[in-house]
């Protein structure tokens, strides 16, 4: 029977989780350029499987990752749900497929969508430590990395398949797809697709206006497999239709966004003496979103034409380096708003270099030492209309240094240090006008330095014979030159007047550097207490919690609160039933100018039934239900919080078939 294991971070409390095997598994890492065992590693890594995305359901891989402690959704609407790790959003955590970037312009904004579907991925992992250093200073708060096959270099030789369908009742959400590969000696092939609709959805009050979401996408892909290693080309095709969620009386808006992406990787086995492999990949991508309004037509278009590449050398051990890794990255990044978006922000262009290293000392049996370092050299051309055009230079450099100590087989301990620096971005150095989405009008600041952070993280990893998990980790962050933007309480209005109140349809914000202090920990634990049957039942428990504030004084805004919950399981051969409630605390906590949020709490069931295996495959069958009581909720990190509700009661079954 085909094993699916608990990963680190896989999350029992919201999703069918299917666990089929009493044996212990060891979790494989591969954010890092260290490929090894969780519990071997000082980084937090967090794993969430094919299985568990397509019963928790979702749009986007926000919402895919939503439970997991640590991390959060953008959740500005269904479309356009972008992950949030610890409090840091778009400018500081990177979104990447395979390790190269989604390439497209949800880091502009937070109506933006991210044109990397879950359903189309074979695992997704949440990377945070020294491992980060390796994806470039915009991943100073984390790593979400999508992985998938379309480059096919390791799969098993002959025919296979993946596919799926699925349904909900709220928003008459519906979903199908599937992947296909097949290999035969050196010569490997790929093909999946995948398309998913659902209209505006339902809340304790009502329908939610204009939050329908429609998406589809196709990818072919091969390699050619010797003894040499392998190389390999792929093609994908995305596009999305979605609303943006409007305030009553409020303008009915949509997005439509397509991005095309062609990719290629190498692989070599041990090119020269001393060299495990070298691997490389490069990808571009075409994107473009246009943003309409009922009866008036295309108002924006945003386009982004992006290259970026990597070459990384594994290497053996030597004196008292166990291994190691040493690459570059480079890339060049055109963006451009056309219409009412170079209102906002003008035509710019980022090039970046990078060099970096990651090492690992194993001093004992127990204990190791990892260490990261990386310098990147960034270039950003922009203007405003008021100072003229910009050429800022910016050289981040970042340093870390982890430790793990394996008590026993089944527990390790953990501690990283690291000072990370990152570049401003576009936004926050040439923003210049009003930005519907979030009814903000921006100012960026083109005299922006670098942000740096020094941080502390202690973990603590257990992963029993008995299938027994827990995961533990407390971090603190301390930000020189914190890039916020700040609402002033000042507002413009679409003519750009400007008001010493809210009078104005735009509330102010401005782009400002100032010391910051983020710390909180996440926790998680899945405990089998009890044999019943052919099974055994128990408990899971988590909870996460992040605080931030300003060294001057204040809270930093759209900071998520405290969460914490548990549930009740079962599970055997064929079959997992799970039980759970999670409650988010009340956000009182609020930044100058933000709203409070209330506390709710969701409750959701879960069960999933291996139906048919045999020598043609296996089928499974997963009912998941969630918001079983129809709770009001509100997301405290959203733009649009005080005007949208979370979804309300929902039932999704999915039947998947695996061969």
């Amino acid at each position: 029977m085909r094993n699916l294991v608990l990963s680190s971070s896989a999350l029992l409390l919201c999703a069918a989780s299917p666990v089929y095997s009493q044996a212990v598994q060891e979790v494989t890492v591969t954010a890092s350029p260290l490929i090894g065992d969780a519990i071997d590693q000082s980084q937090s890594v967090a794993e969430i499987s094919r299985e568990d995305m397509m019963a928790s359901g979702g749009f986007g891989l926000g919402e895919a990752l939503r439970n997991v402690p640590g991390v959060t959704s953008s959740g500005f609407s269904p479309g356009a749900a972008r992950p949030v790790i610890r409090g840091f959003d778009a400018s500081r955590v990177r979104v990447t497929e395979n390790g190269i970037g989604s390439h497209d312009a949800s880091d502009i904004s937070a109506d933006h969508g991210v044109p990397v579907d879950p359903l189309s991925a074979i695992e997704v992992e949440v990377l945070r430590g020294p491992g980060t250093l390796r994806y470039g200073s915009q991943a100073i708060g984390g790593v979400v990395n999508a992985i998938n096959n379309r480059i096919p270099f390791d799969i098993a030789e002959g025919p296979s398949a993946d596919v799926f369908v699925g349904g909900a009742t709220n928003a008459a959400e519906r979903m199908a797809g599937g992947t296909f590969d097949i290999r035969e000696g050196a010569v490997a092939l790929h093909a999946d697709g995948f398309a998913r609709g659902a209209e505006s959805y339902d809340t304790p009050n009502g329908k939610q206006a204009n939050t329908y979401s429609f998406g589809k996408g196709f990818a072919l892909g091969g390699a050619y497999i010797g003894s040499f290693g392998a190389t390999g080309l792929s093609f994908n095709r995305y596009a999305s239709h979605y609303g943006i969620a409007s305030e009553p009386g409020g303008e009915v808006a949509y997005i439509d966004l397509t991005q095309s992406n062609y990719a290629g990787a190498l692989r070599l086995n041990a090119p020269l003496p001393g060299i495990e492999s070298v691997n490389g990949r490069i990808g571009y991508s075409d994107y473009t979103h246009d943003e309409i309004v009922d009866d008036e037509g295309v108002l924006g278009t945003f386009n982004n034409k992006e290259w970026e590449g990597r070459i990384e050398a594994l290497h053996k051990g030597f004196g008292p380096v166990a291994s190691g890794a040493v690459g570059m990255q480079w890339g060049t990044r055109d963006f451009e708003a056309l219409g009412e978006g170079a209102d906002y922000l003008l035509p710019t262009t980022t090039t970046s270099f990078a060099g970096y290293v990651f090492e690992r000392v194993d001093v004992s049996e127990r204990f190791a030492l990892e260490g990261a370092a990386r310098i990147e050299q960034a270039r950003v051309k922009g203007a405003t209309n008021a100072l003229g055009s910009f050429n800022r230079d910016f050289t981040p450099i970042s340093i870390a240094l982890g430790a793990v100590f394996r008590a026993s087989q089944t527990l390790s301990f953990s501690l990283n240090l690291s000072q990370t620096e990152r570049s401003p971005n576009v936004v926050e150095l040439f923003a210049q006008g009003p930005h519907e989405a979030s009814a903000t009008y921006e100012f960026g600041d083109p005299g922006l330095g670098k942000e740096r952070a020094r941080s502390i993280e202690a973990g603590l990893h257990y992963d029993g014979a008995d299938l027994t998990h827990a995961a533990l980790n407390v971090f603190s962050s301390r930000f020189d030159g914190f890039i916020a933007g700040v609402v002033t309480g000042n507002s413009y209005d679409e003519e750009g007047n400007f008001f010493a109140d809210d009078a104005g349809e735009f509330a102010e914000l401005l782009y400002l550097q100032r010391d910051a202090h983020f710390w909180g920990f996440e926790a998680e634990a899945h405990l089998p207490l009890v044999e019943i049957g052919r099974g055994h039942a128990g408990i899971d428990l988590q909870g996460d919690y992040v605080r931030a504030n300003f060294g001057s004084g204040g809270n930093v805004p759209r900071i998520p609160p405290l969460r914490y919950g548990g549930g009740v399981f079962y599970e055997s051969d064929g079959m997992a039933l799970t039980l759970s409630a999670l409650h988010t605390a009340q956000q009182d906590k609020v930044a100058q100018n933000e709203t409070p949020t209330e506390g709710y709490t969701l409750v959701d069931a879960s069960a999933l039934f291996r139906i048919f295996e045999g020598e043609t495959g296996a089928l499974d069958l997963s009912l998941a239900a969630s918001n079983l009581f129809d709770e009001t909720a509100r997301n405290h990190v959203s733009f649009t919080k005080d005007h949208v509700l979370l979804p309300g009661r929902n039932v999704r079954l999915t039947l998947h078939y695996v061969y």
